[in-house]
């Protein structure tokens, strides 16, 4: 059976808490399926992990990350001497017929330890170097790296498309980005989207099972709920929830309506016309509960995975169009609204959906339809057809 090693030095794949955590989980829930499939992954990680995944897997190696000066060793992992001598000791004892990497960083490391036979795969989340403009913005990004952090991120990425053997993009945009500005090979690249983080079911929206999810969460049973969630340490995400709380919801005057939070690491509290629930840990719970959804993104990368949530469970929904970025399958006003960012019209919008009961309606149904593009099968059907004709191309 074909060895497959999966890397991902800074965050946990086997009990995700964000969209590319809950990707590579899915990842894995695939593979574990078809191959012989081991894990290297934060030592900060352990004992946290979905048991059952990780029994299946062939093994799980922790890595031990660097914090200098109280930083994260993210952007720096090819400088951990814990990383490289970690994957020297792995690729020693196992040969690995394929090695994929998570983010860019890190692999540069990869490439120089891995054996010769490893193919190398890069499983690209997004631009990375387009999010590093946004991450560097947060006071707690090192001062001294900003001046040069972009440049730092493009020439990063950029020589590690070259030294991949395969690219795997979340959408058509990433490829023709990194056909233009990198030059890549189209024929390197690899779509394949995300699929949802929950599995895939039907469930019509009544009466009845609004009221049972609103009564478990303790939200009011008689008010039109507008719902966000996301990791708050993801800065797009943060300066989603910043909109909302700063923006959004003091323009909204209308006492029916009521904005709920929830994510990993978001603050529990209840104020005007928000409700912030913190951690939810069955996210059904509040995708049932709510009347529609917002997604109030101005910045960030890749495929997000938040959305393809409220597609399985044709939630009605509203976003800016970098919000909506690499969803190519769903249709604007047909299946979801979308305005060009956050304004007035984007308010507008949520007064729009919450008074239109029948065009709620006809968003939901609309999305039950393509909620099949979707199915985890699929998913894992597309990862084994690519490995299978990586390690036998003439089959």
């Amino acid at each position: 059976m074909m060895n497959v090693l999966v890397v991902f030095p800074n965050g946990n794949i086997l009990n995700p808490h964000s969209g590319l955590q809950t990707r590579f989980w899915n990842i894995n829930n695939a593979l574990v399926n078809h191959y012989n499939v081991t894990i290297l992954h934060s030592i900060k990680s352990k004992g946290f992990e979905d048991n059952e995944l990780k029994k299946r897997c062939n093994q799980v190696i922790y890595v031990r990350n660097l914090s200098p000066f109280g930083l994260s060793d993210y952007y720096f992992t090819d400088l951990n001497p814990f990383y490289f001598f970690k994957l020297y000791q792995i690729t020693r004892k196992i040969n690995f017929d394929i090695i994929m990497v998570a983010l860019p960083w890190g692999f540069l490391t990869t490439k120089l330890v891995a054996k010769k036979k490893s193919i190398l795969v890069f499983d690209s989340q997004g631009i990375e170097s387009e999010l590093i403009k946004v991450t560097s913005r947060d006071p707690r990004f090192p001062k001294f790296l900003k001046p040069f952090a972009k440049y730092f991120g493009k020439t990063y990425e950029k020589l590690v498309c070259k030294l991949a053997d395969i690219i795997i993009n979340l959408s058509e945009i990433d490829r023709d980005y990194y056909e233009q500005e990198y030059g890549i090979d189209r024929n390197k690249t690899i779509l394949i989207q995300n699929p949802s983080s929950l599995d895939h079911q039907n469930i019509e929206r009544s009466d009845s099972l609004r009221k049972q999810y609103r009564e478990k969460l303790k939200l009011p049973l008689n008010k039109t709920i507008v719902m966000f969630h996301g990791g708050m340490p993801h800065p797009p995400n943060r300066e989603a929830f910043e909109l909302i709380m700063n923006y959004i919801s003091p323009k909204i005057n209308n006492p029916d309506i009521i904005f709920a939070l929830a994510g990993y690491k978001v603050e529990k509290f209840r104020k005007d016309n928000i409700i912030s629930l913190g951690f939810v840990s069955d996210l059904r719970d509040l995708l049932y509960a709510a009347d529609f959804a917002i997604v109030p993104l101005i910045s960030g990368v890749g495929m997000r995975i938040k959305c393809t949530d409220y597609i399985i469970t044709a939630l009605p929904f509203i976003t800016t169009k970098k919000g909506i970025e690499g969803i190519d399958f769903i249709k604007a006003d047909e299946d979801y609204l979308v305005y060009d960012t956050v304004n007035n019209n984007f308010i507008n919008g949520i007064l729009k959906l919450h008074e239109d009961e029948e065009l709620r309606k006809k968003l939901h149904k609309n999305l039950i339809k393509k909620s099949n593009f979707l199915n985890k099968k699929k998913f894992e059907n597309r990862f084994k057809r690519l490995f299978d004709k990586i390690i036998n191309p003439n089959n």
